[in-house]
């Protein structure tokens, strides 16, 4: 089971609560006040905020998004179990009409308005993919398809989200982010020790795609995936690999690349380089699609 840590929390917690049977005593414009689903609570304390999407317990002074709520509701503190439980009750569909929470698209995030987040169906999207050696499945299973408004026109691309629910975005005209830049996190299974590091979700998708080609040794469901989105990620990349006793490193065949793959080795031992494997390329996309340098 792949798992989009950043799209799991953008599950609206009202909306998963409806779901299991669990309504709210009082319903506001901003929050809904419940009975504290994971202990008695006579008198209702359990607050869910509509716009940050985050839960407040006011006896206790907790809170938390709604992987810190299913680990409270389901005694648990392993999160795959956790994410089970919340995927036997919801959907994709649920996921996807959730939009991007408004504390999201600050300044950082220019003037993009109306973000909404679907399935991968454009054809002129899958079609772009395709152009770059992506396989449609591997799209359809990781990517989504965002809708955003910038200035007074409507756009739309292929959308990679990360760990802070914001989405690197691209289509052939178009290269940027919605919402708040970071890394990407996913994990294939529990209790992997093996994780593999990329630049940017083009290459993650091209790994993927090789994997699925058995044109690598096709480890991918044991090991778990970070995608930097930008070397400039690399610091905050290091507290997600930290868990993990070997991390193999896919980046770009370049200076930054180098750089990147050295640092991590002054920081930490289990690093492996494995750029030898598509020497001659500029990175795994191009590997893929044959394009070598061009010196």
């Amino acid at each position: 089971m792949a798992v989009n840590f950043g799209e799991i929390k953008r599950i609206d917690i009202i909306g998963y609560l409806e779901k299991i049977g669990i309504r709210p005593v009082r319903n506001y414009q901003t929050y809904a006040l419940y009975h504290a689903p994971y202990r008695e609570d006579r008198h209702p304390s359990f607050k869910v905020s509509r716009k940050k999407n985050r839960w407040y317990d006011l006896a206790t002074m907790q809170s938390g998004d709604i992987i810190d709520l299913g680990k409270m509701m389901y005694n648990t503190n392993d999160i795959m179990e956790v994410i089970r439980h919340i995927q036997n009750y919801t959907t994709a569909e649920l996921v996807i009409r959730e939009r991007i929470p408004s504390e999201l698209q600050d300044e950082r995030a220019g003037t993009f308005r109306d973000v909404t987040v679907k399935p991968l169906t454009n054809d002129k999207l899958l079609s772009y993919l395709g152009s770059r050696g992506i396989d449609s499945s591997v799209a359809v299973e990781f990517c989504r398809e965002i809708h955003f408004s910038l200035g007074h026109r409507h756009y739309y691309g292929i959308g990679f989200g990360n760990v802070l629910g914001g989405y690197e975005v691209r289509n052939p005209f178009f290269k940027g982010t919605v919402g708040q830049k970071d890394v990407s996190l996913i994990q294939m299974g529990s209790g992997n020790e093996l994780c593999t590091v990329f630049e940017g979700f083009m290459d993650f998708l091209s790994y993927m795609t090789l994997c699925r080609r058995s044109d690598f040794t096709p480890f991918a469901e044991t090991m778990d995936f970070v995608v930097l989105n930008s070397v400039s990620n690399l610091r905050k990349a290091m507290k997600w690999l930290t868990p993990y006793p070997t991390v193999t490193c896919c980046l770009d065949n370049d200076d930054a690349g180098r750089r990147a793959v050295d640092t991590l080795n002054e920081t930490r031992d289990g690093i492996h380089d494995a750029s030898g494997v598509y020497k001659g390329f500029k990175d795994l996309n191009d590997f893929l699609r044959g394009k070598r340098f061009c010196p």
